[in-house]
């Protein structure tokens, strides 16, 4: 079963924390299956990845690796039709699907 971090305790880790969490996280989705509640809690760890490097670019190696295991999270997800902690949780936090993709994302069935 995958351990979502809760998001007050996001905040606190290091940009290389979230990413190793990413990466640990994109690893599991692709060998377990998880609930509805724990796929979007994952994917609010890569929200706050997302959220750092708006307020603050980091290195090209960190970019680089993101960017594999982004890849990995979308060889693992599909397009989804609307966002998958929901349209209300969307609509409030004004998420959209170019900006914030992960949440319209989510596991290939089979």
């Amino acid at each position: 079963m995958s351990v979502p971090i809760p998001p007050a305790a996001l905040t606190r880790l290091t940009l290389p924390a979230l990413v190793a969490q990413w990466a640990r996280m994109v690893d599991y989705l692709a060998r377990h299956p998880v609930s509805a509640d724990e796929f979007v809690a994952d994917v609010l760890v890569r929200h706050e990845i997302a959220q750092r490097l708006r307020a603050k670019p980091t290195t090209l190696e960190t970019r680089e690796m993101l960017a594999e295991i982004d890849e990995q999270f979308r060889v693992i997800t599909e397009e989804s039709a609307g966002c998958v902690a929901g349209a209300p949780r969307a609509a409030a936090e004004a998420w959209s699907a170019g900006r914030e993709w992960y949440f319209w994302r989510a596991r290939r069935a089979g």
